[in-house]
């Protein structure tokens, strides 16, 4: 009986300590992706892709090709009129342990400014640790389909959900 005191005990005491690494987890994961957010508003490229997922960093050619791309298409953006003015994202979803990583999602929404008014898009951005929630990567699946997602994120958990696109809100002012 004294083990199974014991037991009890060890179990009781170590819950408060995973539920608080969970919620610094999730913390850390939505003050990072404000950070990366912030980066591609400041045309911070070199925080922004410190902030990719490495694989999709790769297969852009490299961080130097990455940060390159950023730039033109923001550049590109802006010859069309419009400019992104904000980045925010929501609260994440829960954190999950797959492999020796843990996932999580967190809608982020983005504001662009037009001549016509001003859009908010909404998407989704899977993200990525690989030290327990200390530091976060993200893939936004905006334009990706499953496929390559899961070419991207072989270890995706099957409990990472992504919701379908949403259309854009318009505001006019």
């Amino acid at each position: 009986m004294k083990q199974f005191n014991y037991a009890f005990l060890f179990i009781t005491a170590l819950t408060p300590s995973i539920h608080a690494q969970v919620k610094d987890a999730a913390n850390n994961l939505k003050h990072e992706a404000e950070v990366m957010g912030k980066a591609f508003i400041d045309e911070d490229y070199t925080t922004f892709a410190k902030y990719t997922y490495p694989k999709l960093v790769q297969a852009m050619g490299g961080t130097a090709k990455y940060k390159e791309t950023l730039g033109q298409a923001k550049s590109q953006l802006a010859s069309q009129g419009m400019t992104i003015t904000k980045i925010s994202v929501d609260e994440p979803s829960k954190v999950v342990k797959s492999g020796t990583e843990v996932q999580s999602t967190i809608p982020q929404h983005t504001e662009i400014k037009m001549r016509q008014g001003r859009p908010t898009v909404t998407s989704t951005l899977i993200a990525i640790s690989r030290d327990n929630g200390v530091t976060w990567t993200f893939l936004d699946t905006s334009n990706k389909d499953m496929t390559l997602i899961r070419k991207l994120l072989p270890n995706l958990s099957k409990d990472i959900t992504i919701p379908p696109p949403q259309q854009p809100v318009h505001y006019n002012d």
